[in-house]
């Protein structure tokens, strides 16, 4: 409590009798400090409101039916509620018995009707009365048990447990922003994989993330020691404790049960049109088809688990004969071909049916950046396969690294080096999610990932400091028009932040650049 809340309350225990209740009697008994604080007064709150407001306050109603008082004082607040019967009742009205612990804020007595300090003390939670009842007044209380339980390490009455399976529907009646507001207190907690856990055992992801609950028993391929699910759980736990960086981890590899495929062969005559091809019965997925459309051809591709009539292409040809058929190939390859892009696909729909732009903010945490990141996750692991095996040209691996952070961290606007940082605290936890890595795997890979970071922080200082004083006057001796101008410039931007020695004030530079840049445009124009 803060000087200027107790300086209040103790004015005010001096004109009612009024009682702290909640998160700030809980935390006080657990040696925490509370900044938001709840009381409970015996006036009227009509008078209530009349008595601050004399003092100089200015307290805000909340509720349609004025159930609520709220006064915000610098960065804390109060709320006030009025005792309308007995500590009992009142007690009864609330969501657990830890929560149901009064203070006489005049005698700083500790009133218990329901037993909450035993509770507390024997760590247990435990509903109010009937949970049923409790949830059913207000279902966002399902949430709120998984955070309380796996914030304090309390164990969950079994009752308890099981009303907030029965009435998990009831959360579609909760608003969004508040339902998104206990998820990302959930998402940043110390034990969240025991948090994502609990939700499962209650069927929250089934009914309203169904995407990720289909994770579970997914069979990943031979590097994977973990299913889907159980991988996805590491990751986010070995993520930063921040929302953004928590959900990029819990929704990185959603795609995965949609792209699950193994490795087989089909042959026969390519059929179809611009939009979708065909092999006897199977749909062909893949890029440049149409060059071979009426031909007879061998696939080696990827069969979808799930879409058995889909095949995604890795490798086709032409043949000769006309030979048809389908076939496994003996041990084949489990993949998950595009997942990384299937994922960014799904979450883009499930964040509608949250809120989470109100506690992600702007960029570089903002919805769409979770979607770049999630959609990139693969992107390092990608670029440096032959350096992570320790087959990797050292005299090559300073430019690559240098390019990788160049590429992510720009974004067609601006260098953002947390664009960076936030890919590769992904890429690390996902890297070591559970997977068959070899001792020598982790040196290799921290020593890379600082290459990144170092560069990363070069890269923004490099760019911060250009001149571009010599860009507009040749820009203009050039006669460049329109949107040649910009892409004559990301054109420049691009060559001397990849490469130190150039300079954007050298006109020889330019002249080089532009002359590259005017053979680009013919070939293109062709």
């Amino acid at each position: 409590m803060t000087p200027s809340q107790k300086e209040l309350l103790t004015k005010l225990s001096k004109v009612t009798r009024a009682y702290l209740v909640g998160g700030a009697v809980r935390d006080q008994l657990l040696g925490f400090t509370a900044k938001d604080i709840d009381v409970v007064t015996e006036l009227d709150l009509e008078k209530l409101q009349q008595t601050l407001e004399g003092w100089g306050y200015r307290p805000l109603r909340i509720g349609a039916q004025f159930l609520t008082l709220s006064l915000f004082l610098g960065g804390e607040r109060i709320d006030f509620t009025q005792l309308t019967q007995n500590l009992k009742a009142d007690a009864l009205r609330r969501d657990f018995t830890i929560n149901a612990i009064y203070q006489d804020i005049q005698s700083g007595e500790y009133l218990d009707p329901l037993g909450g300090q035993k509770d507390l003390q024997e760590k247990r939670l435990c509903a109010c009365g009937d949970p049923s009842e409790r949830i059913m007044e207000d279902p966002i209380r399902i949430l709120r048990m998984v955070r309380f339980k796996v914030k304090y390490q309390l164990e969950l009455e079994e009752e308890t447990k099981k009303a907030a399976g029965v009435l998990m529907d009831r959360l579609t009646g909760v608003a969004s922003e508040r339902v998104t507001e206990e998820l990302g207190r959930i998402m940043v907690l110390n034990s969240v994989e025991e948090a994502l856990r609990l939700l499962d055992e209650i069927g929250y992801w089934q009914v309203y993330v169904p995407e990720l609950a289909r994770l579970k028993g997914l069979v990943q391929n031979k590097y994977h020691a973990k299913d889907a699910w159980e991988h996805t759980l590491y990751v986010v736990k070995n993520t930063p404790p921040q929302i953004f960086l928590r959900l990029a981890g819990l929704f990185h590899d959603i795609g995965k049960w949609e792209t699950a495929s193994r490795e087989c062969y089909v042959w026969g005559k390519l059929e179809g049109s611009e939009k979708e091809f065909y092999i006897n019965e199977f749909q062909i997925m893949g890029k440049q088809l149409m060059r071979y459309r009426g031909q007879y051809v061998e696939v080696h591709g990827a069969r979808l688990d799930f879409y058995p009539r889909k095949i995604q292409v890795k490798h086709i040809r032409k043949v000769t004969g006309r030979k048809i058929g389908f076939e496994w190939v003996v041990d084949g390859k489990r993949h998950f071909l595009g997942h990384e892009r299937e994922s960014a696909r799904l979450v883009r729909q499930i964040l509608q049916r949250f809120r989470f732009s109100m506690i992600l903010g702007s960029d570089p945490f903002g919805e769409k950046e979770l979607l770049w990141v999630i959609e990139n996750h693969m992107s390092g692991t990608l670029a440096f396969m032959s350096e992570l095996r320790g087959e990797g040209n050292p005299a090559y691996v300073q430019d690559k690294v240098r390019r990788f952070a160049w590429e992510k961290g720009w974004n067609g606007r601006e260098y953002r080096k947390e664009r960076v940082l936030n890919l590769l605290d992904l890429w690390r936890a996902d890297f070591f999610g559970g997977k068959q890595r070899e001792p020598q795997d982790e040196e290799i890979f921290n020593k890379l990932q600082a290459k990144i970071r170092v560069t990363a922080e070069d890269l923004e200082e490099r760019k911060r400091e250009l001149d571009w004083t010599q860009l507009e006057p040749f820009v203009r001796g050039k006669q460049l028009m329109g949107k040649e101008i910009g892409e004559f410039k990301e054109t420049v931007l691009t060559a001397v932040m990849l490469n130190e020695r150039y300079q954007p004030d050298n006109l020889g530079f330019l002249e080089k650049e532009y002359q590259k840049f005017k053979l680009v445009n013919r070939l293109n124009n062709r």
